[in-house]
């Protein structure tokens, strides 16, 4: 530090005029680059951060009204959800066959068009109560609109 001091000394008052402009850009420099810069990226992104959070607080609202009609709904038993599932089947095509067991229902599915699948479990779901367990599909064909085989596993409402 003494040998920086006497160097500082031995330069002439103009030398080290310029040498503490130097100095002072520098140091402005590296104080916007790491103290105001990202400050300024922030605020520049932050109108497009603020619409991605007010559409994920839209979504999160409608999943709230969702659920509170869902959970307004009576309960409902068990008969009444085979009788509904048993009755919207229909609307999977003629190729669809239904069992049911304890608080199962087994469904098994041959070229069922995904448009109908995803209507009928959304059906399934807020007319019977009943959610898919388990399913085991397979796409048949690459048309326009894909048909499904397999088996899909429900839940039923406990008796």
């Amino acid at each position: 530090m003494r040998s920086l001091l006497a160097r500082l000394a031995w330069l002439g008052p103009r030398e080290q005029r310029w040498l503490l402009v130097g100095i002072c850009a520098l140091s402005l420099a590296v104080l916007l680059s790491v103290g105001v810069l990202p400050a300024v990226r922030s605020l520049r992104a932050s109108p497009h951060a603020h619409q991605q959070a007010d559409g994920q607080l839209q979504a999160l609202r409608q999943l709230q009204i969702r659920a509170q009609t869902l959970q307004a709904r009576p309960q409902m038993d068990q008969a009444d959800a085979v009788n509904r599932l048993q009755a919207s089947v229909s609307l999977l095509g003629g190729n669809t066959e239904i069992n049911m067991s304890d608080q199962r229902a087994n469904l098994v599915l041959r070229s069922t068009p995904a448009k109908a699948l995803a209507e009928w479990l959304a059906r399934a779901r807020t007319e019977a109560n009943s959610v898919p367990l388990e399913a085991r599909l397979v796409r048949e064909s690459q048309a326009d609109e894909p048909l499904w085989s397999g088996t899909l596993v429900m839940s039923l409402p406990s008796r």
